[in-house]
């Protein structure tokens, strides 16, 4: 829904700029009556001028999601809700057809024309119209794209909308250029320029798919997987605002984006900064690009059955020797990950979690005869210390998300999903809760709007199965009692 919307508000707001004296000029330029070499030129021209718009916007709004990234990361509650509201403000002024402010009053460099061959000076031009901000602007939109873009962080969604904007700035005009001079293209042109109607219309139409975009941009952190959701056969959820990762009972590791479902090579996928991470060969990591999946880096780590990533650090449960222990590496510069470190141990009965990490704070949990708890440690410090622990209940899998973490707590009797921030004291609050005979909550993941959670359901006729639930964070709720199923605790 996200890419559609904005995907459709930037061919809207692209086309605009038709209006624009350069987009006017460009008409003219690249037409028959703009240079001696007939329709057969204006045909090449057009044919060139497309791909420059489309690069040229891919270049501004992919560079400008990219630095969202480096300056903050991909998306985030406060990301999305920072979108809508640029959104918002902006489908505002379009409605009310204010100028637009600030304006950037350059025209094309005419000379081109002149001393260049025409399909590549139109290339250059479409360049020009495609960067969007070296040219008239022609709608507060191409503003709220760049806003959008920058904050959203996100390298995928930002060359959606260059992509789209690109294709609706050069559109129209390659429709109109091969109409330059004759009697449809006289008439089409004095009905852009001289009635104010039809520009005011297309202001107007902007400020709809602005406002689209502004809905799809709340909605979207609980797109991977709104409350409600329910992903059978699954387990090992690992999610940000909007992307949801699972291991498939028997199958693969897989990425949940929007309505896009893609297979991951490896097992028990984590995401975290800019990487997916999977377990690859029970003895390494690999390390994906999270916008394109493309390989980075294969990082050994011996044994590994459970594994958490951020930007600078990869985090991972191993057994040696009988005994389980948490192991990291710094890896800010991939290709040379640092050494392999031990964090935490245990043996005999006692058990540890898989690990969680957000930027440089690790949390796990320990279980034992002599009770449980999750621990904090900052990564690359000797910081260390307990967030909640008990004797008598299991405190397990935690899962972190900025100031909040999460853990599974149960007795004899119920398993619950509880949420709690890390500089807070307490158990926490009860997001889910799951009654007896229903199952056993699990392996788990938190976001800034929702947690995701595995239910163990042990199954007499078929062996154990497995499913993730979606619940908001704003909305907790509890699963209604049904048939026994039988079994007990399983920790993986």
């Amino acid at each position: 829904m996200l890419e559609l919307a904005l995907g459709l508000a930037a061919l809207l707001i692209g086309a605009t700029g038709t209006f624009s004296p350069c987009g006017l000029s460009v008409i003219d330029t690249i037409g028959p009556t703009g240079h001696t070499g007939g329709r057969r030129i204006t045909a090449t021209a057009c044919a060139a001028f497309l791909p420059g718009a489309i690069g040229g916007a891919l270049l501004t709004f992919g560079a400008l999601a990219l630095l969202g990234q480096a300056l903050h990361g991909i998306g985030g509650r406060v990301a999305y809700a920072v979108a809508a509201a640029i959104a918002v403000g902006a489908a505002i002024l379009e409605a009310r057809g204010i100028p637009i402010v600030p304006q950037i009053r350059r025209q094309l460099p005419e000379h081109w024309r002149r001393v260049l061959p025409m399909p590549l000076a139109a290339t250059l031009y479409g360049v020009l119209l495609g960067v969007g901000f070296t040219t008239f602007v022609l709608s507060f939109g191409v503003w709220a794209l760049a806003g959008i873009s920058l904050a959203l962080g996100d390298p995928r969604l930002g060359l959606i909308v260059g992509a789209c904007f690109g294709i609706g700035r050069a559109v129209p005009i390659v429709a109109l250029a091969p109409l330059a001079g004759s009697s449809a293209g006289i008439r089409a042109t004095r009905t852009m320029c001289e009635r104010d109607s039809v520009y005011a219309g297309v202001r107007r139409g902007d400020a709809v798919v602005l406002l689209l975009a502004a809905v799809a941009l709340i909605v979207a952190p609980g797109s991977a997987g709104a409350s409600g959701v329910q992903i059978p056969h699954a387990t090992d959820p690992a999610a940000t605002a909007d992307t949801l990762l699972f291991q498939k009972l028997g199958g693969p590791a897989v990425m949940n984006r929007g309505s896009v479902s893609i297979p991951l090579p490896g097992s028990h996928p984590a995401i975290g900064g800019p990487y997916i991470a999977t377990v690859v060969g029970g003895n390494s990591v690999q390390l994906l690009d999270r916008s394109t999946l493309a390989p980075i880096a294969q990082i050994p780590a011996p044994g590994a059955d459970a594994i958490a990533v951020s930007q600078s650090w990869l985090a991972y449960r191993a057994a040696s020797g009988g005994a389980d222990g948490i192991y990291v590496r710094y890896i800010a510069n991939p290709a040379s990950p640092g050494p392999i470190v031990q964090v935490a141990s245990a043996g005999g009965v006692a058990q540890l979690s898989p690990p969680a990490t957000d930027g440089a704070v690790l949390l796990y949990a320990t279980a034992s005869p002599d009770g449980s708890r999750v621990i904090q440690r900052v990564l690359g410090t000797d910081k260390q210390r307990t967030l909640v622990h008990s004797r008598r209940l299991l405190l397990f899998d935690p899962s972190i998300s900025g100031k909040a973490f999460s853990y599974v707590r149960s007795d004899a009797r119920h398993s619950r999903l509880i949420v709690r921030g890390r500089r807070r004291h307490g158990a926490g609050r009860i997001l889910y809760s799951i009654r007896p005979g229903a199952g056993t909550l699990w392996s788990e993941a938190l976001t800034d709007s929702f947690a995701y959670v595995t239910i163990l359901e042990p199954r007499a006729a078929n062996g154990a199965d497995a499913s993730i639930v979606g619940i908001s964070r704003a909305h907790p709720r509890r699963l209604r009692e049904r048939a026994p199923l039988g079994g007990g605790n399983h920790l993986f």
